[in-house]
């Protein structure tokens, strides 16, 4: 037993004596701050851009970020591994002079960059973070819109790079924890290089189809559907007119309260072309009730072009007129030719007008950008409309 106790004191001992030898945290900071780096050196910065809220701003186009700018590279000089050091690791605070890059965003605003962290590895790898709450620039694509990306690029320039004139970017990727924000969806994230080999990361976003789908199309195709049914109502005009004029309205509510969903965007776009097809369609069959209501009217008068002169005989309201009318009132009595004219108008424009929506629905789906492209680069001074 004396004897194991003996060892076991012999081995406390060595440990101590070996602990007593590392280099402590402190010396291991006054060693890093003094080293100076040389003019030969290149360095190559990896990053992580860790986002931890994003916000897109519609009326701007433009992104909101708000996270962590967390960059790493290795320096040789800085390698204090020989010095048997205490720690693995030391952190370097923010006043001491230290060599760290700083960052310039190019085209962000309203940019706030705060000194987070900053800690040196043995080996000389340095990582480096930094707090940054900023709102960058994005461009959508019309010719899709609203299925087409959107892109927010966050551009940035290392300064302050003296003793490291040349100074690169490995890769700088982004952890973002939210990938979706109401119905934007976050697709990809892509570090690229400008033409001035600045860094930069390169957001794409999209509008979620089933969110576009659910809460836009299938919507207003459910106001258009009442329209077209009241093809089938023949010349009831009060009760086809509220009909279509309810229609309108609820379409002009929908339109106004779902415009914000979407990813901004300019000039003439895919949804321009919806509304504008669905105003036209409702407004066209108004024009055909117009055109029914004014057969109904040359059927009934004493002078009919179809027929001989009439007279001025009143009689009870045939089936094919304005049923709502229930009042027993004496009218002149629509002649049969006027009657199946307007019966054949009522059926062919119900086909025609479903026909219609049917072929439009699909060339949406597939020429959308073809027909957004051609409006958006056709030039109104080739018309010579104004010109003497």
């Amino acid at each position: 037993m004396k004897l194991r106790k003996l060892i076991l004191l012999l081995s406390l001992s060595i440990i101590g004596v070996h602990s007593d030898d590392c280099t402590s945290k402190e010396k291991i900071i006054e060693y890093l701050v003094n080293a100076s780096p040389s003019d030969s050196d290149e360095i190559h910065i990896e990053g992580d851009y860790k986002i931890r809220e994003w916000n897109y701003i519609h009326l701007d186009n433009s992104l909101r970020t708000d996270g962590i700018f967390e960059i790493s590279w290795v320096n040789k000089h800085l390698d204090f591994s020989t010095l048997n050091p205490c720690q693995k690791s030391v952190t370097i605070k923010n006043n001491l002079k230290f060599w760290r890059p700083q960052l310039h965003l190019s085209y962000s605003t309203d940019g706030q960059i705060h000194d987070h962290n900053l800690v040196v590895h043995e080996n000389g790898t340095v990582i480096f973070s930094k707090k940054i709450r900023q709102t960058i620039p994005c461009h959508s694509e019309t010719d899709n819109y609203p299925f087409s990306n959107t892109t927010c690029t966050f551009e940035w320039k290392y300064v302050d790079v003296t003793g490291y004139p040349k100074i690169g970017s490995s890769n700088v990727t982004s952890s973002v924890k939210q990938r979706f924000s109401g119905n934007l969806m976050l697709n990809r994230v892509d570090f690229v290089l400008s033409n001035d080999e600045d860094p930069s990361l390169v957001y794409s976003f999209s509008q979620n189809p089933q969110d576009a789908l659910m809460n836009f199309f299938v919507p207003t195709l459910l106001f258009l559907i009442p329209p077209w049914l009241t093809l089938l109502l023949g010349p009831m005009a009060i009760t086809r007119c509220c009909i279509l004029m309810t229609s309108l309205i609820l379409l002009s509510i929908h339109y106004h309260t779902n415009a914000a969903i979407f990813i901004g965007s300019g000039g003439v776009n895919a949804i321009s072309l919806w509304k504008l097809f669905t105003y036209a369609y409702v407004i066209a069959i108004v024009i055909e009730l117009i055109v029914i209501t004014l057969l109904a009217s040359v059927g009934r008068s004493k002078t009919c072009c179809f027929g001989r002169r009439r007279s001025a005989k009143y009689e009870m309201e045939p089936l094919y007129e304005e049923m709502n009318d229930l009042r027993q009132r004496k009218t002149r009595k629509t002649r049969p030719c006027c009657r199946r004219m307007a019966l054949f108008v009522d059926v062919a424009s119900f086909i025609f007008f479903g026909a219609i929506l049917a072929v439009f629905i699909f060339g949406y789906y597939i020429r959308r950008q073809t027909v957004v492209r051609f409006i958006n680069e056709f030039e109104m001074e080739s018309l010579n409309i104004f010109k003497i």
